[in-house]
């Protein structure tokens, strides 16, 4: 349970006063001017563990009906990938700009707070820096030790405080593990968290529209929106639900098996399922499923085909849930007169694997577990609606929302950017809005370790004794392949030993489908594919900067991948 859990009822109580005497009587007092120009807002939507089963992106068995619209008047990115399929790292490395191994958060953990490692500047801070009204609301950071209890002190204007969190969190949220979802019978969506963090966003954006109104205020705001559903466990009111056929009708995925010749430290034992008594109910007698390899993989391991239907019906209806205050917030925002000039983003922090090869959660390396949608919103530009093909990854944002709102533009980082203060390690997508066509990033990077979350005993390996980042799955994903090696790794100089193989893994994407079925067979141990090993183990030795687009020439005496 977080420290500040108000109501939204009283949250407009106290966040008035607030407001109004900072921009009333006292604005003069602010450190930070307004920024020059008539610079644009920027609402930031952050959604916890939302996939693209979305009908923008082709899933028509999901109901997705705002997030579908806010699409259709924005540029949508369908090969977008995370760095880190789990929340806190996945998140640590949008919100700085910085990759994991800089970050050196590839878990979730107390001992793995970013700002004891990197002195980085994060997107709302810079944003605050520059004189935006910065606030945020719900799950932006991941809450807690891991990102400093939210980052209050530095991200977040004082205005804006308090940090809101929902004060039924830890009732309805990840603290509770009873059950794997619930059909919430009579309830308004306001009587669970991500309601009440809706009804906190219209309460705010009111404000922020009655200051500028009552008190001209010239500062542009940032506003971060963070929704915890679908994150498990998957609830939301029951008229969510009965928006979906019976259980019994719902789709099984089409490849419930791993990945043939899959190597045992790819595989995921989705430990986040621990404690919910009505999934492990059906384990109690098969415990070994989640640590023996040589059971790991089998039918008698996997989820009872009733249960998976059960769980990802639950799944969209905690997605339309959100989708639906999705909504509200945007139009509120359009009701107050602020549609036209504000940057609206929204883009899951990674992928859920729902059954597919019978895995489930994310923790994995696999294509349903790092891809995510990414959707930007750019009034008097993509109106229209566009998408593009080209490979983008979470770690662009920075550099994106910087560039579209023309604020001083972050610098590439060097190898070794631990004390500089603002720089990224991503690119704007900017250009892409003038030219979705045009060449850009031959390759995108995600990356897992282990045996977090994973088999912690494989034949013929060994891992040592310590932090669970004795192993890192490095990834690299092109237009046709997701290339994977699973080697030995230095937790603590957060450097790859690529001469230690632990697993490789190959799939061929030249035949894409919205259904996840693009893995099942791993290419990695067949005759004829050296060259194509070769090729794509040097992409990935070689890093990110080797794969920037051509139009961005990083300074060769200060990139060292």
């Amino acid at each position: 349970m977080h420290s500040t859990t108000r109501h939204p009822a009283l949250l407009l109580q106290l966040l008035l006063p607030a407001l109004v005497v900072f921009h009333g009587a006292e604005l003069g007092t602010s450190s930070v001017p307004p920024p020059p120009g008539n610079r644009k807002n920027v609402l930031f939507f952050a959604i916890d563990d939302l996939r693209p089963d979305l009908g923008t992106y082709g899933v028509k068995e999901v109901k997705s009906p705002n997030i579908d619209q806010l699409a259709a008047k924005s540029m949508q990115f369908n090969s977008a990938y995370c760095q880190v399929a789990v929340c806190s790292p996945s998140r640590t490395s949008l919100l700085t700009g910085r990759r994991p191994d800089t970050t050196r958060v590839w878990s979730i953990s107390p001992q793995e707070y970013w700002r004891q490692t990197v002195n980085a500047t994060t997107i709302p801070q810079y944003f605050k820096n520059n004189g935006y009204i910065s606030i945020g609301m719900g799950k932006v950071f991941h809450p807690g030790k891991p990102n400093g209890d939210d980052d209050s002190l530095y991200s977040w204007s004082p205005e804006g405080l308090p940090y809101y969190h929902s004060p039924v969190e830890g009732k309805y949220g990840p603290g509770n593990k009873t059950r794997v979802w619930w059909e919430f019978e009579g309830f308004e969506d306001n009587q669970l968290p991500d309601g009440q963090i809706a009804d906190n966003a219209l309460n705010v954006l009111q404000e922020l529209k009655k200051n500028k109104t009552d008190h001209g205020e010239t500062r542009p705001f940032f506003l971060a929106v963070g929704f915890h559903k679908p994150h498990t466990p998957f609830y939301a009111p029951k008229k969510y639900f009965d928006m979906y056929p019976d259980a019994s009708e719902i789709s099984l995925p089409e490849n419930p098996d791993p990945p043939s010749m899959l190597p045992y430290v790819a595989w995921s034992t989705w430990k986040s399922l621990d404690g919910w008594h009505d999934v492990h109910s059906y384990f109690k007698d098969k415990q070994d499923c989640f640590t023996n390899y040589t059971l790991a993989y089998t039918k008698q391991c996997r989820m009872p085909e009733d249960k998976t239907r059960e769980l990802r019906r639950a799944y969209y209806a905690a997605m339309t849930y959100t989708d639906a205050q999705v909504g509200k917030v945007m139009s509120k925002l359009s009701e107050l007169g602020y549609a036209d000039d504000t940057i609206v983003v929204l883009w899951g922090d990674h992928g859920w694997q729902l059954g597919e090869h019978g895995e489930w959660a994310k923790f994995t390396n696999f294509e349903d577990a790092t891809r995510v949608p990414f959707i930007l919103h750019v009034p008097g530009i993509t109106d229209n609606g566009m998408q593009t093909d080209a490979l983008v990854e979470l770690i662009d944002i920075y550099p994106t929302l910087t560039d579209l709102a023309e604020l001083p533009p972050p610098e590439l980082c060097p190898a070794h950017s631990h004390n500089i203060t603002v720089c990224v390690e991503g690119v704007s997508v900017a250009p892409l809005l003038k030219d979705p066509q045009q060449t850009w990033k031959k390759a995108a990077f995600s990356q897992y370790p282990r045996p977090n979350s994973g088999l912690t005993i494989l034949p013929n390996h060994t891992f040592p004794k310590g932090p669970g980042e004795a192993v890192m799955g490095y990834t690299v994903r092109t237009h046709q392949w997701r290339y994977t090696e699973w080697v030995r790794f230095n937790h603590t100089n957060a450097i790859p030993n690529w001469t230690e193989v632990w697993g490789r893994e190959l799939y061929d994407h030249s035949t894409p489908s919205t259904n996840y079925n693009d893995e099942n067979v791993n290419k990695a141990y067949e005759r004829g594919v050296e060259g194509v090993i070769v090729q794509l183990k040097e992409t990935l030795v070689a890093g990110w900067r080797d794969a920037l687009p051509p139009h961005i020439k990083p300074d060769p005496g200060r990139s060292t991948a």
